[in-house]
């Protein structure tokens, strides 16, 4: 998990970054990570701090069932970050799902598309049940971006739009603007957003991610204490 800043700042809104790989910025074969939540610092402003956790490999399911682990649990980090405490939590999760649930699917078949989704849903609640004393924690569900793999099974594809309906249908039922949700804001296209694997972004796409979510980051926050 990384800081963006080393000095605590009443008047500073902090964020933090929660997902697999795409949060933590693998881009194969180049060595080393490159976050987007360095690029969304950079374009919010001197008045945020970006924090992040990105486990790559790791499905919403099992980032669900460790919640409260020390070193990769999301409520743990949460509950950990303090003075003050965060104003937004952003979950890009579910990818690695779509793939463990539908690399052995024939073609065409149908996936439990409650089961996939719920995790992830989870994850927004384990966020929202931590209590700040009056300060409310926001969360943002960023869709689960396409993949060559979603290209070419059906199976997949569907299961990516669906899960992105569900968590849109969940952000619109609470109240205050708690939970928002954004479309993944570029399509997987053999470009060089996009690593040669098919499935993680270049460092441009990172660095275009973390730019284009920050007006979303901002709309959410403004007038937020």
């Amino acid at each position: 998990m990384r800081n963006g800043s080393s000095e605590s700042n009443p008047t500073q809104k902090r964020i933090f970054c929660f997902g697999d790989s795409l949060t933590a910025g693998t881009a194969p074969p180049l060595d080393g990570l490159f976050p987007y939540g360095k690029s969304l610092e950079s374009e919010l402003g001197e008045n945020f701090v970006v924090r992040w956790r990105g486990l790559p490999g790791w499905t919403a399911q099992t980032m669900a069932e460790y919640l409260d682990d020390g070193t990769a649990g999301l409520r743990s980090a949460v509950n950990g970050i303090d003075n003050p405490p965060l104003s937004l939590v952003i979950i890009l999760a579910g990818t690695n799902d779509i793939g463990f649930l539908t690399s052995s699917m024939r073609t065409g078949g149908t996936p439990d598309i409650g089961a996939a989704v719920t995790p992830i849903l989870d994850l927004h609640r384990a966020c929202l049940d931590v209590t700040k004393g009056d300060h409310k924690i926001r969360t943002l569900a960023v869709g689960i971006p396409g993949s060559a793999w979603q290209q070419m099974n059906t199976s997949a594809s569907k299961l990516a739009a669906d899960m992105n309906s569900s968590m849109k249908e969940f952000a619109q039922s609470y109240p205050e603007g708690l939970v928002s949700y954004t479309d993944f804001p570029f399509p997987y296209e053999k470009n060089d957003l996009w690593c040669s694997d098919g499935l993680h972004l270049s460092p441009n796409g990172y660095n275009r991610l973390g730019r284009e979510l920050a007006p979303v980051v901002k709309q959410i926050l403004e007038g937020c204490n």
